[in-house]
């Protein structure tokens, strides 16, 4: 017996007697939802369809009973599957457990030692946090191809990181626990290093050697895309006029009438069958079909022939601006909502986590068959530099220091974790000096106020930091300080082209001429990002950072150092390190075409436009 509600219905199914337009879009919905999830070229054709579903649940235990009763066999005695071995231990997994290891003892020291005992309930809450944010991280990690996932895993890696970097500075104004909050922090680091190897072989385990696709969205969100694509289209053709009542003009159906005439007479006839909404949704789900689920062999695929129907919604989008007389707020909506499903497509960065997370002696033939490019290069020596200069740094204050000592210990650990960030910005980018590899430039004007003596800045930075013949770190005879300055310099390099350096496609020249102009950032799609700007940005988020800090050093910490001289200007602290590179930029910008960066900070915030009738009365009280 059929119930008379209407909720019996599938959605995209209607009882007889309903509207027959909206009968057919509701059966063209039910059959490209079969084409998309069934993958079957004639959603009609039943034998394709149980083809598709024996195929799409033939691990399932009753489709295999079912499988065994049409060759014979009784329905309850079907082979039962075996509960596979479980995979051996590998190499990552064993770092993984033994930095687990290493991040747990180290806080069980701090918590239960004497010395602890005032700041017991601060360090209760960093376990807390840093074991969530390592479960968080690694369990994102491990699905290294989702996009969604892989900025997770980015977003974890960098709070530990901050973690981090706390532990060490407590550590520096705690002399007598210094080498067990630095303790900390080191193993903290190396659960972060994990979490990229655990991305890059993610990547690997799923066969992703040989492609260089990655998708900006995941799965479902494109899914979601579509629809609103398809809602959007629905709005401007009159389908969902019997929605806008009598009381709204037909903006709508007058830009859907001009397109449909003016296409044609721009030559471009061919793009009105993607006002047809079974022909577009056709489009759309074979580039979503295409990426199998945003499996490896499917991002492969879908990088070598997802340009021919990404050029020919891209080509509808680009025609169809501004034609349509009034402006219509629904065709408006159609054109963003078709470019966001677009840029779904773009590829994303990411392939660069396979050169940190595999063995360079394998790059050759198994990952990827294209040279190593210079960024890729770049990137690989920039981690192994990190490792060894975070080595030295540890070694820095082992003896009885001073205040300067420490003010100095405490801006090069800000430096080393600037260049944590750097390399998560490298392992995202795609170009040799694109938008990721910009920001990472804006580390190395920072480490250009510590070893080159050619950098105007303030007087008050640390003596330790400083040459008495001139700016620069200071060169005595210690194997430690002399081993930080030769890697930063280094690193300054691989962030930025000086001249000279083997590894640039891009030369020091054409870096000048773009932060001299200001102009807009090189690579990636179009924006209205500028190079000093990105650069100015990128360190005034660092000063603020910085600054937020201050409560928590305040709260845990003895006083040993004040805390002014840490975070207050003109004492040499956190605050004038950035503001030397601010000031560089500004007078590199000061004659740019594109105007020049401010040499502070400022504080934005939301701009939220005047109501209708405020704006309304101030228009009414102009003389």
């Amino acid at each position: 017996m059929t119930p008379a509600n209407s909720d019996f219905f599938p959605t995209g199914l209607a009882p007889a007697g309903a509207d027959a337009s909206g009968a057919g879009r509701q059966r063209t919905a039910l059959d490209n939802l079969i084409r998309r999830e069934l993958r079957v070229g004639d959603p009609n054709d039943p034998q394709q369809i149980a083809r598709a579903l024996a195929d799409r649940y033939q691990s399932d235990a009753r489709a295999q009973s079912i499988d065994g009763e049409a060759r014979g066999l009784p329905f309850l005695r079907s082979a039962q599957l075996r509960p596979n071995a479980p995979p051996p231990p590998m190499a990552t997994n064993i770092d993984l457990e033994q930095a687990l290891n290493d991040v747990g003892s180290d806080l069980r020291f701090l918590l239960t030692s004497s010395e602890t005992k005032d700041i017991r309930p601060e360090l209760e809450g960093w376990q807390t946090v840093i074991r969530r944010s390592i479960d968080e991280g690694v369990s994102a990690a491990r699905y290294g191809l989702d996009p969604t996932r892989r900025d997770t895993a980015f977003a974890m890696r960098r709070q530990l990181g901050e973690y981090a970097r706390l532990a060490r500075l407590v550590g520096a104004l705690t002399p007598d626990l210094n080498r067990h909050f630095r303790n900390l922090a080191t193993s903290i680091d190396e659960a972060c290093a994990v979490m990229l190897v655990l991305m890059g072989e993610s990547m690997a385990n799923l066969g992703f050697a040989g492609g260089r696709f990655l998708l900006q969205a995941p799965y479902s969100e494109l899914q979601a895309r579509r629809d609103a694509v398809l809602n959007a289209l629905r709005q401007i053709d009159g389908v969902a006029s019997q929605s806008l009542g009598g009381e709204l003009w037909p903006r709508g159906l007058r830009a859907y009438r001009q397109l449909y005439t003016v296409l044609e007479a721009k030559g471009q006839g061919d793009l009105r069958s993607l006002m047809n909404e079974a022909e577009l949704s056709r489009t759309m789900d074979e580039l979503i079909q295409l990426s199998s689920g945003g499996s490896a062999g499917g991002l492969r695929a879908l990088g070598a022939t997802a340009w021919a129907p990404l050029n020919r919604l891209t080509r509808f989008v680009q025609t169809t601006l501004r034609l349509a007389t009034p402006t219509s707020p629904g065709l408006a909506t159609f054109q963003e909502a078709l470019q966001l499903f677009i840029d779904g497509f773009v590829p994303a960065g990411g392939f660069r986590l396979l050169r940190v997370a595999r063995p360079t002696v394998l790059n050759y033939g198994l990952y990827g068959s294209a040279a190593i490019t210079p960024a890729e290069l770049r990137l690989i020596d920039l981690v192994n530099r990190r490792g060894t200069l975070a080595r030295a740094l540890d070694c820095l204050t082992n003896c009885a220091c001073d205040e300067h000592t420490v003010l100095a210990q405490i801006v090069l650990d800000k430096v080393l974790y600037d260049i944590d960030r750097a390399i998560d910005f490298y392992c995202v980018g795609d170009a040799d000096l694109g938008l990721p590899e910009v920001r990472a430039a804006a580390v190395s004007h920072l480490i250009d106020a510590l070893v080159d003596p050619a950098q105007a800045w303030a007087p008050a930075l640390p003596r330790y930091l400083t040459n008495p013949a001139g700016p620069g770190l200071r060169q005595i005879d210690n194997d430690a300080n002399q081993l930080i300055a030769t890697q930063l310099d280094a690193i300054r390099r691989l962030l930025r082209p000086m001249g000279g350096e083997p590894n640039w496609a891009t030369s020091a020249a054409v870096y000048g001429n773009n932060l001299n102009n200001n102009l807009p950032w090189l690579g990636g799609a179009p924006t209205t990002l500028y190079f000093g700007q990105v650069l100015h940005d990128e360190l005034c988020l660092q000063r603020e950072t910085d600054q937020q800090w201050r409560p928590v050093i305040e709260q845990m910490t003895s006083g040993c150092i004040p805390v002014s001289t840490i975070f207050d200007s003109g004492n040499g602290g956190l605050p004038d390190l950035v503001d030397v590179p601010l000031r560089f930029i500004a007078r590199a910008t000061a004659h740019a075409g594109t105007g020049p960066v401010a040499a502070g900070c400022v504080d934005l915030q939301p701009v939220v436009p005047q109501h209708f009738e405020e704006s309304l009365q101030i228009i009414a009280a102009r003389p």
